[in-house]
């Protein structure tokens, strides 16, 4: 039953062959021209099935396809604009590949991989879904390889076009794909509907742009495949490569296309473990990674810095000494200590590059204020940076937090030290009240009189000629500058006597 069987598959290959004189299978099928009919016959064999509305059955042999492609990388020689770039190996399957073992791919050295989704028939337009498509998407995302996908278009207008993209989209859902959805497009055969269609170069683009904008209106990266060929002659890649990616099929050793793309295709006939037969072969151009500044410093320790990194790939960030810097998942550079780190990123392409952080701090752990008051019992402020010991004299009065917040707890006053374990300490005088208190009424006891004045008179001489306000928070200063002139000195001292002296006894809310 065996051979009847492979005769019979035989005798259909060679019919096959007959009929199609002048094309060859798709790129993402195992490549057969006239001359070469045993491949077809072999893959017949191996169980593909010949869809006769699957335009990957047709292809127009072109003098840069088969006849000069490199089967490995090797070969290859880059061009010079992609200096910048990590070169990553990948391969592009569809149902032709059959049974992928992905680990084994993985072990072989390919770090991406594109699958088909599926196609429009050639000649009735019905939309097939690639029945590996599923597999190849859970098991290459399983072995660690980036993935994407592509689908195989004959659309003929941007309605058609959307209907492709929304089929990807169905697809894709629920994994995770961190490589571009691409339409391809390509000539079949003169009888195929997109060929007969017979459209300009400005519909064309339209068409492959429909498609590109709905994969990027669900939140996808969006590209378009085609040869160099067809880039030319029927697109308008200068436009599209301004906005999505590009994938571009070039089966030689040294691809002279001058426009923009990010993936090449240079063989139809690669080998690779853990796919039977041939499969298409890719390089893909992935920038480095790479801080636009060499250095730099850190001075506030209320300011984190974010700064520019270029380059491709997800990408991670990593301190040498998170005592002295912190960096979080977004590049986010905090200085917590005064001294000198090294910020890594890291992409996943297998670049990175290096920021050196230099930390300069005040000598002096920073408080927001060395005096604040709060006039409402549960009321709470930020006073110092993350890291610094807090403690209060008095919690019933002011709490503290990790974080550098204050919380007024009880009536009265009560000191917050902050300690940054380098020596260095500083304090603040916290009053809490629980209403408005009357200006001059450092004690708070409701009166302003001499032993307010008392109380300005101390806090005067403890500053000595560096009274500024910014010191304190504008309530505080409200309290013991009596005059508003900005500073706390005798003569608030002695305008609080006056208003007293004439109010007599005292003056009484």
């Amino acid at each position: 039953m065996k051979f009847v069987k492979k005769a019979a598959v035989l005798a259909t290959a060679v019919i096959a062959v007959q009929y199609l004189p002048g094309f060859v299978r798709d790129h993402h099928v195992d490549a057969v021209t006239n001359n070469n009919q045993s491949e077809i016959v072999d893959a017949l064999i191996t169980g593909y099935e010949i869809d006769p509305e699957d335009p990957a059955n047709y292809r127009v042999i072109t003098s840069d396809t088969v006849s000069n492609a490199t089967p490995n990388a090797s070969g290859l020689v880059h061009n010079s604009k992609f200096s910048d770039c990590v070169q990553l190996d990948g391969i592009d399957v569809s149902k032709y590949q059959g049974n992928v073992n992905w680990n084994s791919v993985a072990a072989d050295g390919v770090d991406f991989a594109v699958t088909r989704v599926g196609y429009r028939g050639y000649d009735g337009g019905k939309i097939v879904v690639d029945s590996t498509c599923s597999a190849n998407l859970k098991n290459a995302t399983a072995a660690g390889l980036d993935v994407g996908v592509y689908f195989f278009s004959q659309a003929i207008n941007t309605q058609e076009a959307i209907e492709e993209a929304n089929t990807c989209l169905n697809a894709v859902r629920g994994y995770n794909i961190t490589l571009p959805i691409y339409i391809d497009v390509e000539s079949t055969t003169s009888s195929g509907r997109l060929d007969r269609a017979n459209l300009t170069i400005a519909q064309r683009t339209a068409i492959v742009e429909a498609f590109c904008q709905t994969v990027e209106n669900a939140g996808y990266e969006a590209g378009i495949y085609a040869n160099k060929s067809y880039f030319l002659n029927y697109l308008d890649p200068d436009y599209l490569s301004t906005k999505y990616k590009i994938w571009l099929a070039h089966y030689v050793t040294q691809s002279n296309y001058k426009g923009d793309y990010q993936i090449w295709q240079y063989s139809d006939r690669g080998t690779v473990k853990g796919v039977s037969g041939y499969v298409d072969r890719d390089v893909m151009y992935s920038k480095k990674v790479n801080f636009t500044k060499d250095s730099i410093t850190i001075d506030d320790p209320a300011v984190s810095i974010k700064p520019d990194v270029s380059g491709d790939g997800v990408l991670t960030f990593e301190s040498s000494d998170p005592s002295v810097a912190t960096v979080d998942a977004a590049g986010n550079i905090a200085g917590i200590s005064s001294g000198t780190a090294i910020i890594t990123v890291f992409s996943n392409n297998g670049s990175r590059d290096t920021l050196t952080v230099n930390v300069d701090l005040p000598p002096l752990t920073v408080l927001t204020y060395s005096g604040m008051l709060f006039s409402q019992i549960g009321a709470s402020e930020v006073i110092s940076r993350s890291g610094v010991q807090l403690t209060s004299s008095d919690a019933s009065v002011v709490a503290v937090a990790e974080d550098g917040t204050a919380v007024a707890k009880g009536c009265g006053t009560a000191s917050i030290t902050a300690d940054d374990g380098q020596g260095n300490t500083a304090v603040c005088t916290v009053l809490v009240t629980d209403s408005e208190p009357l200006p001059g009424d450092c004690n708070l006891d409701g009166l302003v009189n001499a032993v307010d004045a008392v109380y300005i008179l101390n806090l005067a001489a403890a500053l000595g000629t560096n009274n500024e306000s910014n010191q304190f928070s504008e309530s505080y200063m409200n309290l013991y500058d009596f005059n508003a002139d900005g500073k706390v000195d005798a003569f608030d001292a002695s305008d609080v006597l006056i208003s007293s002296a004439c109010a007599g006894a005292g003056y009484r809310k």
